[in-house]
């Protein structure tokens, strides 16, 4: 008897202990929802990276009152990102000073980039007003200038800029660069201003330089090397933004 009472009461304790363990595999309603997101990254690109191919002029010869119409460099954002240009231009002169060495520029900037002739006949119009004093074209270039027919007035939305490049600051970039001097080598020449030249995506800016050397030029300039090279370079539109040449390292 005492056999049977035990087991009953097993048999119960088992079974409330299933039945705790069944109540307690129940759940309440419930419901969940998800967002997700992802950010890409823009870009921030002058002409991809790469080095400009064609040269801003190439010239022998050069006599005291000739001027040298130099060739378009173009300047294409090819980022993603609205970008503001810095252009440097740096000379020097391997016998004396670049003083007599007049240097002016003509840049547009458009949406669709005309063809290399087009963009000639615009910048002669352009050079009209350049140069003072005795100036003729190099000899190289003489019949190829004077054959250029004149343009009317730019078409909408082609905006320009000229602008002569003072000797002074152009020497001082010069010989800053040649002493490699951190203090003195951080001085630039910046061309233009940063409302024509902040690019948008699907902007240009083609660029041209023409160099006079002066009439009153010495025996000294006799066989002398000019040589000069253009600095692009590209930071964000948003305040703060700075060039890669303003960081420091």
């Amino acid at each position: 008897m005492k056999n049977i009472k035990k087991a009953l009461i097993a048999t119960s304790m088992a079974g409330a202990v299933l039945v705790s363990a069944g109540y307690g595999t129940y759940s309440w309603f419930t419901s969940e929802t998800q967002a997700s997101g992802t950010i890409q990254d823009g870009t921030l690109s002058v002409n991809d990276g790469k080095a400009i191919t064609t040269k801003l002029f190439d010239e022998k010869n050069l006599a005291p009152s000739e001027f040298v119409s130099g060739n378009f460099i173009t300047l294409d954002n090819t980022g993603s990102l609205d970008q503001v240009l810095k252009l440097t231009y740096s000379a020097s002169v391997d016998k004396a000073p670049a003083t007599p060495f007049k240097i002016y520029y003509v840049a547009l900037k458009y949406k669709s980039k005309p063809s290399g002739d087009v963009l000639k006949n615009w910048k002669q119009e352009w050079e009209k007003g350049f140069f003072k004093g005795n100036h003729n074209p190099a000899p190289s270039q003489a019949r190829s200038l004077a054959a250029a027919p004149a343009l009317p007035a730019l078409p909408a939305g082609v905006e320009a800029v000229t602008g002569e490049l003072s000797s002074a600051d152009v020497q001082a970039v010069a010989a800053a660069a040649s002493r490699n001097a951190a203090g003195d080598g951080s001085k630039q020449y910046t061309i233009g201003d940063n409302e024509f030249f902040t690019l948008k995506s699907d902007q240009f800016i083609d660029i041209a330089f023409d160099v006079k050397l002066d009439e009153n030029a010495g025996n000294e300039y006799q066989a002398a090397t000019y040589s000069a090279k253009l600095t692009a370079e590209a930071k964000q539109t948003d305040d703060g933004a700075k060039y890669a040449s303003e960081i420091k390292k």
